[in-house]
């Protein structure tokens, strides 16, 4: 056999060993900007819910321990303390607020007068309704079109609050966002409510579209915003496994794991805020899946999820000047199909490359979880590192595992994102 048989010969036999071999020197994006992508929705103004009977001693105290800076709930005036709420959340956790605008409820030049009375330090955005495409109102569009057209010239056209961002309404079916139109011209970001029904959050969708997928949902999104970036009003997952409802549960165990990969997934699209849906279960009901999105139960205990993203955000944090992240040189090689990664950077100089499987954990038609096997990776560091240091959020705020001056780890990937702290010399 000639050198060159025997070279090609030896590269397929290595192939047959190595499933593939991720490599790159890859710029980093800043940590604290993953923390701040994301955001709860809530209904502090609820006055027969949870979030109203226990706001002091549970909702407030754990909005701020989860480390979120951003909520999502509605526009109304003062009912039941709810314009203090806002303003005593971002005095004590730094929490800025979306209200969504519905004509049915207010008009324009009243919520207006809201945002400047709450206070624009504290309002952030106004969102154009939600869902309004099932508002049951047959010119639904053409109304539509309209409001979303007059808030945007309310609060842009008040020096008071032309700083506040405006996002397009949120809809749903596919068809919606082209029916309404492009409204770039009076929003600065275009909105979705993309749901997953239970699939995982890396899901390909159904069909050559990719129906139902992330993607998919941007691009139906896109016809209504054909110039604006996206963000997500509403996305999650609920814990009614037994429901008929074709928007399928996952048990709480899959929910945690799910729920971090999303909003690193959207943070991967380039998605700038996602909100997650939400924070709490409103009321006690167990077979209802709309009051069981919640984060935390009924009751204020801790859903897994909860603990897993507030480690999550906890480890990450890192809030100061805006910096420019650097570039880690570094190899992920072995088993590494369906391995995803974000790779962040702190103003220390620190990496942490966030590593997960995105794979399917439960089947929502059978019921049935699903065997997710670990898959040994190597990363081999050709930036020099003076520790590593890995943590499982999931799992706990402590470190799992530490090694000083690596140049090789190897790491067992589960569908479970952990992060690997990667300090400089």
């Amino acid at each position: 056999m000639s050198f060159w048989a025997k070279l090609v010969a030896s590269i397929l036999v290595l192939g047959l060993f190595s499933s593939s071999v991720q490599a790159a020197e890859e710029k980093a994006r800043r940590a604290d900007d993953f923390v701040d992508s994301v955001g709860v929705n809530t209904h502090l103004y609820y006055n027969e819910s949870v979030y109203y009977k226990r706001y002091n001693d549970l909702i407030k105290p754990k909005l701020v321990e989860l480390g979120v800076r951003h909520i999502r709930d509605g526009c109304v005036y003062n009912l039941n303390g709810y314009m203090d709420r806002l303003r005593e959340l971002k005095e004590l956790g730094g929490i800025r607020a979306t209200l969504v605008c519905d004509p049915r409820d207010i008009k324009v030049d009243a919520a207006v007068d809201l945002v400047k009375e709450i206070g624009t330090d504290v309002i952030e955005a106004v969102q154009a309704t939600n869902e309004y495409n099932l508002s049951g109102n047959g010119n639904w569009a053409s109304d539509l079109r309209n409001f979303q057209r007059q808030l945007w010239q309310g609060i842009k056209g008040d020096g008071a609050t032309s700083g506040v961002k405006v996002y397009g309404p949120s809809l749903v079916e596919a068809g919606a966002y082209a029916a309404l139109g492009d409204m770039s011209e009076y929003q600065d970001y275009g909105a979705m409510n993309n749901y997953m029904s239970g699939r995982n959050p890396g899901n390909s969708g159904w069909g050559s579209d990719g129906y139902g997928s992330l993607d998919w949902n941007v691009r139906s999104t896109k016809k209504a915003s054909l110039s604006d970036p996206i963000v997500t009003t509403e996305t999650g997952y609920h814990q009614v496994t037994s429901t008929g409802n074709g928007h399928k549960g996952v048990p709480e165990d899959i929910a945690a794991k799910y729920t971090p990969r999303l909003v690193l997934e959207q943070f991967n699209y380039g998605i700038p805020r996602t909100y997650i849906y939400e924070f709490i279960n409103t009321y006690n009901n167990p077979g209802s899946l709309y009051m069981n999105f919640g984060l935390l139960r009924n009751d204020g205990s801790e859903k897994p999820a909860y603990k897993a993203l507030k480690n999550l955000f906890n480890l990450l944090k890192d809030p100061g000047a805006s910096f420019s992240p650097g570039s880690l040189d570094y190899v992920l090689s072995g088993d590494t199909e369906d391995v995803h990664h974000t790779l962040l950077q702190k103003q220390d100089g620190t990496f942490y490359l966030v590593l997960w499987l995105e794979k399917s954990g439960y089947n929502v038609d059978t019921k049935k979880w699903l065997d997710v096997p670990t898959q040994k990776v190597t990363l081999t560091l050709n930036t020099e590192i003076s520790k590593a240091t890995i943590y499982v959020p999931n799992d706990s705020s402590s470190m799992k595992s530490s090694q000083t001056y690596p140049k090789q780890l190897d790491i067992d990937v589960s569908d479970r994102a952990q992060v690997i702290e990667l300090a400089g010399k």
